[in-house]
């Protein structure tokens, strides 16, 4: 195991204690479940491929771009509302 020390702001610091006593963990705990976490959840994004639904969607996207089948956000707005109007 190694000891990484990090200065936190005093309310930083004062939240981050609060939150680890809420649910019973350490502060020391509580700080390193969260960065293992992160990390882990950060790396799995980054690797995560697109499934081939994904790819296509994303393909067809463009495409409509490229063709000029695009909306404005008011259009699609007023779609939304019209749609949704009760």
């Amino acid at each position: 195991m190694e000891t990484i020390t990090i200065p936190f702001e005093t309310d930083a610091a004062d939240r981050l204690k609060r939150a680890a006593a809420e649910i019973g963990m350490s502060l020391e705990e509580f700080i390193a479940s969260a960065a293992e976490q992160f990390v882990t959840d950060n790396e799995a994004h980054l690797g995560a491929p697109l499934s081939p639904e994904q790819a296509a969607s994303i393909r067809r996207g463009l495409e409509d771009v490229a063709a000029g089948r695009v909306y404005t956000h008011e259009e699609a707005f007023d779609e939304l509302k019209a749609r949704f109007r009760r």
